[in-house]
């Protein structure tokens, strides 16, 4: 039974992304995205892995689709011009990479075990519990602090294009209305919870800090979207240092390891490092997430309209 499953959410995957590839509407193509998302994360569950699962549901589905729809909003007309040779541009490297697949898996060795066995023999040296979030600290440490900075400088990028230095001023989406005031009082403590236990549970199972952010993040979008200011009430110092913690706090506590000729990126022993990490890039990556969705353009064109309007 597992095995026909597995078999369907293969391929409603490989259709929804080919159907994804020759719809020519943008508003099928984006509902189509989001099913996508909403698959792979199926399939990242049935590959034992549900922190990833929550990831691409949280942020590959549902942010993703909220910026797809922003942006779709600010396009004249809903239709692509159909390019020549398109089929053609498009078949050739996924056939390329199709092959490059394949040979990966055919010369794979029957006795691979993978870097299991190195994270495994090295995690006591890590003083950490879990091995993903050894990995992510220790052995992929530099990764991970430019994962933090690749959040904000796509805020910044936002800014940039809407022409606006705060997220303050943004139009809300919709006023607010009973149903929806109902929903959010309900689902938001929840989510607060399930995000505070996703970074507790990060330290001896699959969870962590970028998890329980997208779940955060997806309550500060779930208020802006019902007609509440969500992350626009914050101050605007206070909104800057929250969004910068994650990345500041990695690079302080890395560098203060060079004061005790220790190599750049080595942590204290102490598990206080690792909290006040995983609590920094939390809150780190929720601010930066709402963020991005609070300053997409189309919130810009939807203040000028207003103002013209009132004009």
């Amino acid at each position: 039974m597992g095995l026909i499953f597995d078999l369907i959410i293969g391929l409603s995957l490989a259709g929804v992304a080919w159907r994804i590839v020759r719809v020519r509407e943008h508003f099928q193509a984006i509902v189509l995205f989001i099913t996508f998302g909403l698959l792979l994360s199926l399939a990242w569950t049935r590959l034992k892995s549900p922190d990833i699962a929550i990831a691409e549901a949280a942020v590959g589905a549902g942010l993703a689709g909220v910026l797809l729809m922003d942006a779709l909003g600010t396009l004249s007309s809903t239709r692509n011009q159909p390019l020549p040779g398109r089929f053609l541009q498009l078949f050739i490297p996924c056939l390329f990479l199709a092959g490059l697949m394949a040979y990966t898996i055919l010369f794979i060795p029957a006795d691979f075990q993978g870097l299991g066995p190195m994270v495994s023999e090295a995690l006591p040296d890590t003083h950490l519990e879990y091995p993903v979030t050894a990995v992510l600290l220790d052995f992929r440490g530099y990764d991970t602090w430019l994962e933090l900075g690749v959040l904000l400088v796509a805020v910044l990028g936002v800014l940039c294009v809407r022409q606006a230095g705060t997220i303050k001023g943004s139009m809300l989406p919709a006023p607010a209305e009973p149903v929806g005031r109902w929903i959010i009082k309900l689902l938001l403590p929840l989510m607060v919870l399930i995000g505070g236990y996703l970074l507790w549970l990060g330290a001896f199972a699959p969870g962590g800090a970028f998890q329980a952010g997208v779940v955060l993040a997806s309550g500060g979008v779930m208020l802006w979207q019902a007609g509440h200011p969500s992350l626009a009430l914050l101050h605007h110092v206070w909104w800057k240092i929250l969004m910068i913690s994650g990345f500041v706090f990695f690079l302080i506590l890395a560098s203060s390891s060079l004061l005790y000729n220790q190599q750049f990126m080595t942590h204290p022993e102490a598990k206080m490092w690792i909290l006040g990490v995983e609590y920094a890039a939390t809150l780190s990556i929720a601010i930066c997430l709402i963020s991005l969705v609070l300053a997409s353009p189309a919130r810009n064109q939807g203040d000028q309209r207003a103002r013209k309007t009132e004009s």
